[in-house]
């Protein structure tokens, strides 16, 4: 099984882009809001090298890998190439 992971902020517009267009396009994603999570999201920001939210992680519980995607502008246009 292959679903995308989206470590957000629940007010944010961009997250919020992600979560629609993975639902538009019939995907199955968790959305994990860091709002109150200060160090968690340090934590995702050096594991993924990325300094803002939407964090958007394509995984496959299958191969067992994990592709970072980026934030919203990436995932579209990751999901226009597919």
């Amino acid at each position: 099984m292959k679903y995308y992971k989206i470590i957000c902020w629940s007010a944010c517009p961009f997250c919020l882009r992600a979560k629609t267009l993975l639902i538009k396009n019939d995907l199955q994603f968790e959305y994990c809001s860091v709002d109150n999570s200060d160090e968690l999201l340090d934590h995702y920001k050096a594991i993924y090298n990325h300094e803002t939210v939407p964090m958007v992680i394509l995984i496959d519980t299958e191969s067992k890998n994990e592709q970072f995607i980026g934030g919203y502008t990436e995932l579209k246009e990751f999901l226009d190439g597919t």
